[in-house]
């Protein structure tokens, strides 16, 4: 009769270990780049309002609405529209090495998501990994191709809750 190794169960148990160790870091970074996105959005919303102060109404100054991404090379001028905003607002983007917010991801999620719906209110989107719920989509904007997101932040309703 053969004997089963006895470091059969120490080997089983150890590789379960590591299997197990490795999803609960793969999900605690995916929880941190969620966070940064909440924040890039809350930042980028905290100079959307900044904007609207000194300007009257959101960017593109010159239009009544307007929906895109802001990473997007065409939406180039509404990002520096944006960018300027944010950097005139926000202490931390006000040394320009700082790179404007995009994605954790960018490039394997779709970046973030600005529609500015009138002069007086806006959204902003975000996709998530942790949450994902496809909740808000990009399918009545003619600016951009047809995407889900999960997070948004609305003007109107934040800002009757907020002192930005």
């Amino acid at each position: 009769m053969i004997k089963p190794p006895t470091r059969l169960p120490l080997i089983i148990t150890f590789l379960l270990l590591i299997i197990g160790g490795w999803f609960l870091l793969d999900r605690s970074a995916a929880l941190n780049r969620d966070t940064t996105r909440k924040h890039h959005l809350e930042d980028i919303e905290k100079s959307l309002y900044s904007a609207r102060d000194l300007h009257g109404t959101y960017p593109p100054y010159e239009l009544p609405t307007w929906c895109g991404l802001l990473s997007d090379p065409k939406n180039q001028a509404v990002h520096d529209q944006v960018e300027s905003a944010l950097r005139a607002q926000n202490e931390k983007y006000a040394n320009p090495d700082k790179p404007f917010p995009t994605d954790p991801l960018a490039g394997q999620t779709p970046d973030y998501f600005y529609w500015k719906r009138s002069p007086a209110s806006f959204q902003l989107f975000s996709v998530l990994e942790q949450d994902q719920n496809g909740d808000r989509n990009t399918a009545n904007c003619p600016n951009a191709p047809e995407l889900s997101y999960d997070y948004g932040l609305t003007s109107v309703l934040r800002e009757k809750d907020t002192n930005l």
